[in-house]
Parts: structure tokens; sequence; C-alpha cells
């Protein structure tokens, strides 16, 4: 019986061992064929194809059908976001054959004329050569162009031009045929990318360069990109999703050599305008373009700051956003390095862990309520995503810690340094560093404190701020106004040894950390656009 024994477990193991070798092989060949065929370039859709297609769910307005010219229901029917276009989805596939979309690049030389649009014009459009009211009454009327954006009568089309000015915001486009593409010749399907840039010849070019994750929060990303596709070139418009930042900065590289001064504008919360900063950096572009935001989320510390709002509007009117870009001002925000040195751990011996910080960092409480955030959002039973849902976790969360106190004798936990200088502490159970002033979804804590009796703050003079908070509950009352915070102090560098695992969060991304030390100092500045006057 044993050499039975020996013969099944040599044969079990046989195929064990053979099962194994598959596998290994599927996933180093599925490796392989994903990095052979990926692509670092900006992709360049070819619109010769067909429309890009939405559902008139995103529309605000009703409108008709430009094959067979019945009304559209809400919600009935698409649209392409580029053009303008409305179908049927019974009558898309005429409309991909009939209808030209918006050209994205083009070869030829000569002036750009204009693209017209039947029918489903903006309220309250006006004619551009009588200035009578255009678009008004049922059905299909009159003309915009969909590129400048100018209405025309049927009847006075003829007496307008062909050539295409892009209209007032012609300096944040860029021209199809300034644009030169190439063919992915590796991939199975043609597909396009961007090869360079070419000069529009015109002055105070600052293209405009959109990102956003359509894949996060509520859709709110892809309703921005699919807005700002009516008004730029769409390959201006860049997914996040699809693409990371380092690819679509590409844009930049390409466009400054053409002389021009791109302009960033991105679409999300703090976390993802920290992304493309850091792309930005690590890609050294010089000069930094600008970037403008567009709040996504619940936070958006950094956009309130800017003055670019606090959180996103459903309606929003692309216009409106991009005339705010060109009056907007170049401020900067000071970059501060934090750098992690494992103490005590033999796989951890001589590991430094770098990231960049712009907006805070706190250790103690509140980075205790964004961990379980975070642990929450990335659960498989977080289902619902709403920014008021997520503001109901924060105060769950918050409550928690008033009952549990995790941090507390956080001042017996850890040691803090201050330009050198060891900081004797109060019992808190939380640091808070800022570099701006709003924290916390708005929370302005320096602002709280006596201006007789703390230093001005800046986001662009060298210092970091350090508050401490006794309790959650303590920060529940800041965030009402009911209290203040605990002054510590001003300083240029800090150091913070920790002597027990503590709750970190730089910038909304949390984590538990192991005993280690934590020196932050500054590493040079970005560049972004600000609404308002920021000290």
């Amino acid at each position: 019986m044993w050499p039975l024994i020996v013969m099944w477990d040599a044969g079990a193991s046989s195929i064990v061992f053979q099962v194994s070798g598959v596998i290994i092989a599927f996933t180093l060949s599925v490796s392989l064929v994903r990095f052979l065929t990926r692509d670092d370039h900006v992709p360049i859709r070819d619109a010769s194809k067909r429309h890009n297609w939405q559902t008139t769910s995103m529309l605000n307005r009703v409108s008709y059908c430009n094959i067979c010219e019945v009304l559209l229901a809400q919600g009935e029917g698409v649209f392409c976001d580029c053009c303008g276009v409305s179908a049927h989805v019974s009558c898309v596939t005429i409309a991909d054959r009939s209808l030209k979309c918006k050209v994205v690049h083009c070869n030829d030389n000569s002036p750009f004329k204009h693209h017209w649009i039947k029918g489903n014009l903006c309220l309250g459009a006006v004619c551009d050569v009588c200035e009578e009211e255009a678009g008004g009454g049922c059905g299909l009327i009159d003309f915009s162009c969909c590129w400048c954006h100018r209405s025309v009568h049927s009847s006075c089309l003829p007496s307008l031009g062909d050539v295409c000015d892009f209209g007032r915001f012609r300096s944040l486009i860029v021209p199809p045929n300034c644009i030169e593409v190439e063919t992915r010749r590796s991939s199975i399907r043609r597909k396009l990318r961007l090869r360079t840039v070419k000069s529009s010849g015109w002055l105070q070019w600052t293209p405009l360069i959109v990102m956003a994750n359509c894949r996060s929060g509520s859709n709110d990303g892809a309703q921005v990109l699919a807005t700002f596709r009516r008004v730029l070139n769409p390959a201006q418009c860049v997914d996040l999703a699809e693409r990371p930042p380092e690819v679509a900065l590409e844009w930049c590289q390409f466009l400054q050599q053409a002389g021009a001064k791109p302009i960033i504008l991105v679409a999300g919360g703090d976390g993802t305008v920290g992304w493309v900063l850091n792309a930005v950096f690590s890609l050294h572009i010089e000069p930094a373009p600008p970037v403008a935001v567009i709040p996504l989320g619940t936070g958006n510390d950094l956009s309130r700051v800017l003055g670019w709002g606090k959180e996103f509007c459903p309606e929003l009117q692309p216009e409106e956003v991009m005339k705010k870009v060109m009056e907007a001002q170049i401020v900067k925000l000071d970059r501060w390095e934090v750098a992690t040195k494992w103490a005590n751990h033999l796989s951890h011996l001589g590991r430094i862990k770098k990231r960049l910080m712009y907006n805070y960092m706190s250790v103690g409480v509140d980075a205790q309520v964004t961990l379980d955030f975070h642990r929450t959002r990335e659960s498989a039973f977080y289902i619902i995503s709403s920014r008021i849902f997520n503001k109901m976790l924060y105060l769950l969360f918050g409550t928690q810690q008033v009952i549990e106190k995790g941090c507390r004798n956080l001042e017996e936990r850890l040691e803090l340094f201050m330009d050198g200088k060891r900081i004797e502490l109060p019992e808190i159970e939380s640091i808070v560093i800022l570099n701006i002033p709003s924290w916390g979804a708005g929370c302005r804590l320096w602002d709280m404190l006596n201006p007789d009796e703390v230093g001005e703050q800046s986001i662009c003079d060298g210092k970091l701020e350090v508050l401490a908070l006794y309790s959650s509950f303590h920060m529940a009352q800041l965030q009402v106004g009911l209290s203040t915070p605990h002054h510590i102090g001003q300083a240029s560098n800090l150091t913070i040894r920790f002597k027990d695992s503590l709750p970190v969060q730089v910038d909304g991304e949390p984590w538990l950390q192991r005993p280690c030390t934590i020196s932050i100092n500054r590493d040079g500045q970005a560049t972004l656009l600000s609404q308002c006057e920021e000290k």
C-alpha cells in the first residue's frame, strides 16, 4: 500500500507543478502583452469614424434628433459631447455616416472654416449677423458653430463669412491644424496618438488642458470632460482613469515647444490635484504650467483657499470657468517633502520613503477618522458614493473616536522637534501641520487664534503652522466654531519621532505608521491659479 501512496503523491505533485507552471506562464504572458501594447502617449480620437455619444440625461435642456427631427424626451436618445449633434438610438448609425463630427486634427493649413450644426441652440442665443434672438420655436431651427459657438439664422448664414476664428476663448483652444498625429501600428485596431503640436501663430496662446478621473466619485468627472469637449478641441480633455497625469502632461511639453503657455485644469479632489502636481514636479517641466481646479468630492481645502469653490456644481458652465481661468492670477504654493525613516525593524533597515505634501499633515485622532473612512471606501460593501453619505461616515467615525479614544496620550507616544528644538506637548490626541489655511473641509484653524499672539500665515513663506487638538470632541467643536486649537508655533523644518504605531495622513492619504522618524522640509514650490489674493 505504501508504494501506491508514494505513486499517488508523486502524481499529485506533478499535476500541481504543471498547473502552477501554466498559471505562472499565463500571468507572465498577460504582463508581457500589456507591457508591449501599453501606450504612454496622449490618445487622439479618430472623429472620422463616429460621434462621441453620451446619454441625453447629461443635458439640461430638451433637444431634437438631427436625423428625423423629432423631439427627444429628457433622458431619451444620445448626443455627441464634441459637436452637439443629437439623435435617437435608432438614428445613431445614420448620424455617424451622414453628419461629420468635430474634427480633432487635420493637415489642411488653409484658413479654418466654421463647422455648422443645425438646431438645438442654447437658450438665449443671438444671431451674430442681425443680433436678433436665434433658435426659437419648435424643431431644428438655425445654426451654431461647434468651434466658435456663434449662432446664426438660416436666412443670415450667407452673410457670415466661412472662416472661423474660434471665438472669444480661442487662446485656450488648440486648433486641429496645429495637431500632428501618428498611428500606433502595434495595435490590432488603428489608434492615433499625439506626435507633436505646431504653433498657432497667435499671441498669448495659453491652451487649456482638462484632466479628470471619470471612475471616481459620482461620475462628476465624466460630466466635466463631456462639457469641455464641446468648447475645446476634444483632444484637450484627458481621462486620468485611462492615462496617468504623466501622459496627459505630454501636452504641456509639446505646447511649450510650439511657443504656447499651457494651463492645466484639474477636476477632482485635493488628492487628484496633488497627483497632477507631483507629476509636473517629477517630469521637471519648466516653466511649470499653472494649475486651476474644479472641485469634486467633499474636502477640497486647496480649492477653497485658491477661490475655486468648495464643491462641484452640477450646472457647470464651461464658459464661466474658462473666463475665470483667463482672469485668475498665478500664485506659488510651498511643496514639502515628508521623509519617513524606519528604526528598529530589520525589514526596513536603512529604508527611507519620501512623499510630497501640499495641504496639511496630521498625526492622531483626525488621521484615525480619515483612515477608518478610507478603509470603508475601499471595502466591497461601499456601494453608495455621494457627498452626503461620505459626510455621514465622517460623522460616524468621529463619534466613534469620542468613545474609544484610540489616540489618547499622544504626547507620550511621540516627540516633536521644530527647527531642531524639542517641543513640550500638553495632553493631546492630535497634531496638525498646516501648509494652507483650510483644514477639514473648510475649517480655518490658524484664523481662530489671536492674531497678535501668532505669526502671519502664508502658503508661500517656507513655514508650516503647527497646532494640536485635545480630542475628537474638540475637533467637532472646531468645525462649528465653538473652540480654538492649541497653538504650538511655526517652523521651517519639523521632525517627529514615533515611539508607537499611530495613524497618519498626508493630504488625505491615511495609513497606520509604525515607530519611525518623519522629517518635513521644503522642496520648492508648485505653480497654481487663484481667484483670490492669498498671502
